[in-house]
């Protein structure tokens, strides 16, 4: 009978590790390969994203105004062809505006930050920038994952911790 039970807990321990090792596959995404160049001009572009993302956490109109100036002008200059969903829609964070509602603010920033997500999702621009969403808001957005660990949702700052993590990169 110990033997049985026994035997049933190993079984059961190695499906359980089995699953767990599936659920983890579908987290891992194969990522095309950015050159070097490539990469060192969308690097800039995701960390003047991020700082517009900090400047809709810390509410601060002033900042997020300025940041969207910022990254509009940049995504503007870039020259990579990849970028080409994310160019077109650089245009909405002309729209941000220090004296505007939020909810604007982050309709104009959503418009532009999802293909900046696919673009995440497809090309491999290193571990720190993940994709996280929110299934309350249904809106997803990119997160520096060295600067803020945890869940930071811009969308319903309410429910700041509301969300999950997408991506493990």
């Amino acid at each position: 009978m110990k033997i049985i039970i026994f035997t049933l807990l190993l079984i059961s321990f190695g499906l359980q590790a089995q699953h767990t090792h599936e659920a983890s596959d579908k987290m891992s995404v194969q990522r095309k390969t950015l050159t070097a160049k490539e990469l060192s001009g969308v690097k800039p572009i995701l960390d003047k994203n991020d700082e517009l993302f900090n400047a809709f956490l810390k509410e601060d109109n002033s900042l997020i105004e300025k940041k969207s100036q910022e990254l509009s002008s940049l995504v503007k200059k870039s020259d990579l062809a990849a970028l080409k969903g994310v160019k077109e829609q650089a245009k909405k964070l002309d729209s941000i505006k220090g004296s505007q509602k939020r909810d604007k603010n982050l309709e104009a920033y959503e418009s532009f930050v999802n293909p900046l997500i696919k673009f995440v999702q497809t090309y491999d621009v290193g571990s720190k920038f993940n994709v996280f969403s929110c299934p309350m808001v249904e809106k997803s957005w990119i997160q520096n994952t060295d600067v803020n660990k945890g869940v930071k949702n811009v969308y319903a700052m309410e429910m700041l911790e509301c969300g999950t993590q997408d991506t493990k990169f």
